[in-house]
């Protein structure tokens, strides 16, 4: 592995497993200081177990990405462990409890729309301070999703709609911090065999894979080579961009 991420404080939302854990041991892996940021903290321990046992630097914090406190007490912390940031990935998500809009409660709606939406908005806004008072730019990449790209079936609304808006979020937020050179993507990746997706069942990655034209759904492990090169230099042309990594399905 290389060290294209050596001297990098990353900070990772969502990092108790699926494509935060896999992005976590992935940037520290290639020598980058991560902080990993959730509310599930025995799967944060053991990431943060993953990576200290390759020699990777890291430090787990409890953070309600809701919630503005944690979410400047995690930053801040990070900041004191490693330095300034300048990775973020921004991946926290919530889907629970989401539906169609004729039968979605408000309280459901708000829930999904407080952790992904306002979470995305309130992780760069720390991170963004962060990267601009440490002078070396930075990268965010926020995980949108291909429902983010275009309608689908089944209900999600509220959670598609926080999708939509992190999109809009990425390309402001490219727009207004290029010139402090911190660049701004989203991913939006189709399915995706994290330990969320295979609760659901085998049936549902069964029917999901057979509507994606490569026949199946992503490793997490696919997910973290993206975002592992959109947070490196050899991405430092890239902002703004909105970028599936879904095996086609958009392309139908």
């Amino acid at each position: 592995m290389t060290t294209r991420m050596e001297g990098h404080t990353a900070i990772i939302t969502g990092s108790s497993s699926g494509m935060g854990r896999a992005t976590a041991i992935r940037l520290a892996a290639e020598g980058a200081n991560v902080c990993l940021a959730d509310i599930n903290e025995e799967g944060n321990a053991e990431t943060l177990e993953l990576i200290q046992k390759q020699g990777g630097n890291a430090i787990a914090r409890y953070c309600d990405v809701s919630d503005e406190a944690y979410v400047k007490d995690m930053t801040q912390a990070a900041e004191k462990a490693f330095g300034s940031i300048t990775i973020l990935f921004n991946n926290a998500g919530f889907e629970d409890g989401d539906g169609s809009t004729d039968e979605l409660e408000v309280d459901a709606w708000d829930k999904v729309q407080d952790i992904n939406t306002k979470g995305a908005f309130l992780a760069a806004k720390y991170a963004l301070k962060s990267m601009i008072a440490g002078g070396k730019g930075g990268s965010i990449t926020t995980t949108s999703s291909i429902g983010g790209l275009i309608g689908t079936p089944g209900g999600l609304h509220s959670y598609c709609a926080s999708k939509g808006a992190v999109i809009s979020l990425t390309r402001a937020w490219a727009i207004t911090y290029a010139p402090q050179n911190i660049r701004c993507n989203a991913i939006c990746p189709g399915l995706v065999l994290t330990p969320m997706v295979k609760r659901i069942g085998p049936e549902f990655i069964e029917a999901a894979s057979g509507m994606t034209p490569l026949g199946r759904g992503a490793e997490p492990e696919e997910i973290a080579n993206l975002v592992a090169f959109l947070s490196s230099d050899e991405s430092r042309f890239i902002t703004g961009a909105i970028i599936p990594i879904d095996g086609g399905y958009t392309a139908q």
